[in-house]
């Protein structure tokens, strides 16, 4: 009976150790997994692929603890190296992304970064344009719209083309309030109403001056015509995917007329045609019994 307990015992004593074995184990698997990602994280740093970082950190397979672990340790560095090479343009143009990836302290230090780097970046800007140095406001505009976007760059870059122009005309002015939002109180603010409410080209034969009203209207007109646009264009991208899915299909109900024509049936041998109040009908003949019907250019009903 004693000997039948011992045996028990052991095998208890056995599997429990085996269980801890087990665990230490997986611990261990997940630390050097860790740890190798950190080592290939800091290549990757050292080597400057930044873009190829921000990815990987972006994807890591790993538990939470151990990928807080290497957010930490990598985050920490990755944004030192940005901070001491001054690198806004990309701190800047990756701002949100950055955000999910470093501890609160490393966001804190790269947030004042950028906006300390923007509040130069605007300065020099705003400089240039009132020197009438467009090449240098050209050179920054360009550097900097991978920042953050900012109202005030776009307003005082646009302010600038309008200084380059025939300023006393509705033309120069109408581009200016085309460019910038009435809303816009930014800087050189004052400047900018002034060029678009010019009142120097009083013409009655031509347009005269733009008014405030004047330019709340061209703005909504502008931003409507941009929507109708993005909306039209979005249309022909799904009505060409649309004729491209139906190529060498046999015809379905809800087809259109471009989409018939690219399926197995193709052109018809005939059309009949038929205009009511109610719409426009067309039989489309195809020989050997086969007809596909219309309403307003709509497949609805076929026989074959």
């Amino acid at each position: 009976m004693i000997k039948v307990k011992h045996l028990i015992i052991g095998v208890v004593l056995s599997l429990l150790l085996s269980g801890c074995s087990s665990k230490e184990g997986v611990k261990e698997n997940t630390e050097i997994s860790a740890e190798s990602e950190i080592q290939a994280l800091e290549t990757l740093l050292k080597e400057k692929k930044y873009e190829d970082l921000l990815v990987k950190m972006e994807t890591l397979h790993l538990p939470e603890s151990e990928t807080d672990k290497v957010k930490a340790t990598v985050g920490t560095k990755f944004v030192d190296q940005l901070l001491k090479e001054k690198n806004i343009e990309f701190l800047g143009s990756k701002y949100n992304r950055m955000r999910l990836i470093v501890s609160r302290d490393n966001w804190s230090k790269m947030e004042k970064f950028v906006e300390q780097g923007e509040k130069i970046i605007l300065d020099e800007m705003e400089q240039a344009v009132r020197s009438n140095d467009f090449q240098r406001v050209k050179e920054i505009y360009e550097n900097g719209k991978s920042l953050k976007e900012d109202d005030e760059i776009s307003a005082m870059y646009n302010y600038a083309l309008y200084l380059q122009t025939d300023r006393n005309s509705y033309k120069a002015s109408g581009a200016l309030a085309l460019a910038v939002d009435p809303n816009y109180h930014g800087r050189m603010r004052d400047e900018i109403v002034a060029g678009v409410t010019n009142t120097s080209y009083k013409n009655p034969k031509t347009f005269g001056p733009i008014t405030m009203d004047d330019w709340n209207y061209i703005e909504n007109e502008y931003r409507q015509n941009l929507a109708n646009m993005e909306r039209i264009a979005i249309g022909e991208k799904e009505r060409k995917e649309r004729i491209e899915s139906a190529r060498g299909k046999n015809p379905t109900l809800g087809m259109t007329y471009d989409e018939v024509k690219v399926s197995l049936w193709g052109e018809p041998v005939d059309v009949n045609r038929t205009v009511t109040q109610y719409g426009t009908h067309e039989q489309w003949v195809y020989g050997n019994g086969q007809y596909l019907y219309f309403d307003d250019g709509i497949l609805t009903s076929f026989q074959d």
